[in-house]
């Protein structure tokens, strides 16, 4: 029997649950709603979803959220809001330029991700504290219907479960509002951000698909990964910016919903949302959430480097591209999606700084200094990624080559408006992108020391 004749058999005993739901009492929120003039219908529908995602995740209790309605921009500005919690437009600012220095991007992308990630869905979002879902006045609609299922697959699909349209998009937000827990403190780095993305929208999206599939005896194959969020109805579970963003923002997105939910899949398999959760509690970074068949570790402490006092440079924005951001690097610049693999194995930690003038200088800010230090498990895999960073420099600059600094160390590209310097030392690799003017007055650049240790007495 095909999906959608087995979706169709199914239709009638669907539409009689879900009738039974629509005649349950009112509740407080319900009769307040009423009260106020809000959408009865709309607060209705949200709590019948959240009650079933409550029961898909394995959650006592309901989300108590108040769904609104509300225009793109009163969306836009809550999504907006809570961006610059995460990342202020400042710091967005600095990191967007070390961005740039990197060749990854035109220096807007740091602004653009975090805003796509806090903006999610088209047609609702949570306001700018997340206690609120707004909802957009065309979207869960009493008179929406299912389509026609000779000319929409997804129609089939609709009639087939019973669910409406938008309520999958719905149920996206309540699993949000059930499992994520606080919201990650600002400054955020990219490498945190993409990691508790990605498994946020996975298990939000594997909650979704049990919605829509689950009331006609397809789980199972929602958390094999043979239903994928993308591919039903119409794409509405994965963001409009995916498709239409820039090559670096769309990597990045493709990672947390694509590869977000086949990793949240493959955990569920394991032991169903008890185990995604407590496994999104460890898996802090995108190295965790890549290599699931590896424990979580923390990544290596790296002390800030520091520059010559006469420079005048102060830190504005330290990032942490992770494993997943080096892949994307290489891939994007180099073309070879197999070589950004290899270099982003074997990462340990990193640190990628932004140094601009202090205020009262009088220099200007395009006069800023890049640094990136990364950490390394193993010395093949501090050779793998320097090699790899060479790459990406021969790619952007064609016919431009690197040489031996044999007075300074390590590997050097000059050009009339930056230099680019690589250096290897052990399980540590730096890449410095400074101006001219700049370098001339570097030299290696050095960490700063730590707090002292107190001395262990000899034993007697």
């Amino acid at each position: 029997m095909t999906m959608r004749r087995a979706l169709a058999s199914a239709a009638l005993a669907v539409t009689c649950v879900a009738g039974q739901d629509s005649a349950r009492p009112d509740s407080e929120a319900e009769t307040a709603a009423a009260i106020q003039g809000g959408d009865l219908y709309l607060v209705r529908s949200v709590r019948a979803v959240g009650e079933r995602i409550a029961g898909i995740v394995r959650r006592d209790r309901e989300p108590g959220l108040v769904a609104l309605r509300a225009d793109d921009a009163t969306c836009d500005a809550a999504a907006l809001a809570r961006a610059q919690h995460l990342l202020t437009s400042a710091g967005a600012a600095a990191r967007g330029r070390a961005w740039r220095d990197l060749g990854f991007g035109s220096g807007t992308e740091p602004r653009d991700l975090v805003d796509a990630l806090e903006r999610d869905l088209a047609g609702m979002t949570f306001d700018a504290t997340r206690a609120r879902l707004l909802v957009d006045p065309q979207r869960l609609l009493p008179s929406s219907g299912h389509g026609n299922p000779d000319e929409d697959a997804d129609a089939s699909i609709l009639l087939a479960t019973g669910v409406a349209p938008d309520e999958p998009v719905v149920g996206h937000y309540v699993a949000h509002a059930l499992l994520d827990g606080p919201s990650l403190e600002g400054p955020v780095t990219t490498d945190a951000l993409l990691a508790r993305s990605s498994l946020a929208e996975g298990s939000a999206n594997l909650a979704a698909l049990v919605l829509l599939f689950g009331g006609v005896g397809l789980e199972s194959e929602v958390v094999s990964g043979a239903l994928h969020p993308e591919d039903v109805l119409g794409g509405r579970l994965v963001p409009e910016t995916m498709r239409t963003a820039s090559p670096v923002v769309s990597s990045f997105l493709e990672f947390v919903y694509l590869d977000g939910f086949a990793q949240a899949a493959s955990l569920a398999r394991k032991g169903g949302f008890s185990r995604l959760t407590q496994e999104r509690k460890s898996r802090r970074t995108t190295r965790d959430v890549l290599h699931l068949d590896r424990p979580p570790a923390p990544p290596v402490e790296i002390l800030e480097p520091a520059l010559p006092a006469a420079l005048a440079l102060s830190p504005v924005d330290r990032d942490s591209l992770g494993e997943q951001g080096i892949v994307a690097l290489v891939s994007l610049l180099t073309g070879k999606d197999n070589l950004g693999l290899i270099a982003g194995d074997g990462w340990a930690s990193d640190a990628l700084w932004r140094f601009e003038p202090v205020p009262e200088s009088t220099a200007k800010t395009g006069d800023g200094v890049t640094v990136w230090v990364t950490r390394w498990t193993t010395d093949a895999e501090a050779n793998d990624f320097s090699y790899s960073l060479e790459r990406c420099l021969q790619a952007r600059f064609p016919g431009e080559a690197l040489e031996d600094d044999r007075q300074r160390g390590g590997r050097v590209l000059s050009r009339a408006d930056r230099v680019y310097r690589i250096e290897k030392s052990g399980l540590q690799v730096l890449l410095r992108v400074v101006p001219p003017e700049i370098d001339a007055k570097m030299g290696p650049v050095e960490k700063k020391k730590g707090p002292a240790r107190p001395q262990v007495p000899a034993k007697k």
